[in-house]
């Protein structure tokens, strides 16, 4: 297959396909074409249409203008978005609706035991048994952590896609919310390192480091 997308005996384009303006590289059309899109110019004075009122950065799928590369990390579309979820999951409708599904998995379990002792594992193993405060908290914690590992990668000129490379935490996110790590220690140039996408799944969420190692590596930039 060619790696630079020339049309094979057929015609066809074919994968992996090169960017002509940089080192990406992918596998699927769809990703490859919304690629090609953060190359495009931004119209002078252009801002986010989100709503933020910060300047544009990005051109996302159908010509919407962000401030972020991804529109979902945008703090207005994040509010937006929150507020439209609470609304919606605090009416009468979707309060049954919850409580139907919760009946049928529970109908759905009853006599299986292997399969809720699975789903307990799996839990457990995800949120290392995290208490329901922990957890809301945690999840913020780390919705914050990959948003600012994702900008360090950025402005590095790193080229970071699901396909291609991951930007990872050495000392992983659940381990700095553990220890009560600040998010601009857990997002210290020290403790990321960009890693090709599959190698990164591999590895999973476990730590590479210790919280002493990384305060160690951290005073040696200093």
């Amino acid at each position: 297959m060619s790696r630079k997308g020339k049309p094979n005996k057929k015609g066809r384009i074919e994968y992996p396909r090169k960017c002509e303006h940089c080192d990406y590289v992918s596998n699927n059309p769809s990703m490859y074409h919304y690629h090609k899109k953060t190359h495009e110019p931004i119209p002078e004075g252009q801002l986010c249409d989100h709503g933020c009122r910060q300047p544009a950065k990005y051109l996302g799928t159908g010509g919407i203008y962000s401030c972020s590369e991804i529109s979902q990390h945008c703090p207005e579309y994040i509010q937006r978005h929150s507020k439209r979820i609470k609304k919606q999951w605090n009416r009468p409708e979707s309060t049954q609706r919850k409580k139907e599904t919760k009946k049928r998995f529970l109908e759905h379990c009853a006599g299986n035991e292997d399969a809720i002792q699975k789903m307990k594992e799996t839990k457990r193993r995800k949120y290392n048994t995290l208490t329901p405060e922990e957890l809301s908290e945690y999840k913020v914690y780390a919705r914050k952590a990959r948003a600012g590992a994702q900008r360090w990668a950025k402005e590095n000129g790193y080229d970071i896609g699901k396909q291609t490379y991951h930007v990872d935490h050495k000392l992983s996110v659940k381990d700095a919310f553990r220890a009560n790590l600040p998010l601009g220690v857990l997002n210290h140039p020290a403790n990321l390192q960009v890693l090709p996408a599959n190698e990164n799944v591999s590895k999973g969420a476990n730590s590479q480091i210790t919280v002493k190692e990384l305060l160690e590596n951290i005073n040696t930039l200093l």
